[in-house]
């Protein structure tokens, strides 16, 4: 399966500010209507549905700003190696942050151990840059911490990349939002019509008004709850990579690198576009540079810079498109492998009238 991918993230020079800020403009926005109708003695029908209007409007630019303002791009798509310590289901938060239903995942990068702090990743020289404040975060002195998490309680902390598997849940809300902004103007011209008709007209239009305010926060609930359910899965990115087990996957991670200013300020991959399952932590990472090498040259050195580079170099070696060619070639569209069934590529000479027998 390919990856799923909601956000964009932006330029620093692009980036407008805080979530916060961006909502109040959006419900001060929406509120104008409001006010310029109370002020004008709108009946209460149609006031109701444009307070309405004005709350949409609110939620609306929440979820643009989380959507395409939030995350600030720090140099395209890199790759990291590392163990993973911890994951963060959606399935773990609540309240508004329920619709951030992203499937988080931390990893502790190699050569690591458990405890290494920010400063000590930092510097190693290897993928500390990662997780390091970039000079473009710091010229729009935005606040920067750094991650951190625990394999478990008595464990100490340790500085991490965080990474994320993107839901949908805020743009299938943003999606809901904007259908019920057309429906609520509708319905608003609709009820000051009705409120219009003599003697009668007010009655009827203070009922249908909350008819059509029923009917929106009957459409809002199962929009959220739609929204609700549309999770991130470490399956979007790899069908193959089964249950993450915390503290033991060895893990390979491409995507795209951000800052995430929704926090306290922490660089991390998001979205995760290509995950891999690449060993088991067996209490060393020397244990762990052994898978590779037979894989390398006789006599190599095998290190941590090496480790991370061969299996990055193989991610971006499997999506390359001269990759993807060969793949679409007619000889190399085999169910059972040419070894078995004898077969030989079209431009080739056949050797042999029939295939040999299959063994």
């Amino acid at each position: 399966m390919a990856f799923r991918q909601f956000t964009n993230c932006v330029s620093p020079g692009n980036y407008i500010g805080k979530g916060i800020g961006q909502t109040i403009v959006g419900a001060a926005i929406g509120a104008i209507p409001l006010i310029i109708a109370l002020a004008a003695g709108v009946p209460a029908g149609p006031a109701v549905l444009i307070g309405m209007i004005a709350a949409v409007m609110a939620v609306l630019a929440y979820c643009r700003w989380w959507l395409y303002d939030r995350l600030i791009c720090l140099g395209g798509d890199v790759c990291a190696v590392g163990r993973l310590l911890t994951v963060e289901p959606p399935s773990g938060k609540s309240g508004l942050d329920a619709f951030d239903t992203d499937y988080s995942i931390n990893l502790l990068l190699a050569p690591h151990a458990i405890g290494a702090d920010q400063a000590t990743v930092e510097s190693d020289g290897l993928q500390g840059h990662l997780i390091k404040n970039q000079q473009s975060i710091k010229d729009l002195d935005l606040d920067f911490r750094g991650e951190t998490s625990r394999l478990s309680a008595s464990d100490p902390a340790s500085a991490i990349l965080h990474a994320e598997f993107e839901g949908g849940g805020v743009y299938k809300l943003m999606l809901v939002c904007l259908a019920l902004l057309g429906y609520l103007t509708v319905a608003t011209v609709a009820s000051a019509i009705i409120c219009a008709i003599p003697i009668i007209g007010w009655v009827a239009c203070l009922i249908i008004s909350l008819i059509f305010a029923a009917i929106a926060g009957g459409i809002l609930a199962m929009g959220m709850a739609n929204a609700l359910k549309d999770t991130g899965n470490p399956a979007d990115a790899s069908e193959h990579l089964g249950n993450l087990e915390q503290g033991t996957d060895l893990l390979a991670v491409r995507g795209t690198w951000v800052f995430d200013t929704a926090h306290e300020g922490w660089n991390e991959i998001h979205p995760i576009k290509h995950c891999q399952r690449i060993g088991k932590w067996e209490g060393s990472w020397e244990k762990a540079f052994d898978t590779i090498r037979d894989k390398v040259p006789a006599g190599t050195q095998v290190d941590a810079a090496l480790y991370a580079k061969f299996w990055c170099e193989a991610i971006a070696s499997a999506g390359s498109p001269l990759t993807h060619g060969e793949q679409a070639k007619p000889q190399n569209q085999w169910t059972i492998h040419p070894v078995i069934d004898g077969c030989v590529p079209r431009d080739e000479p056949d050797t042999h009238e029939e295939p040999d027998p299959i063994h």
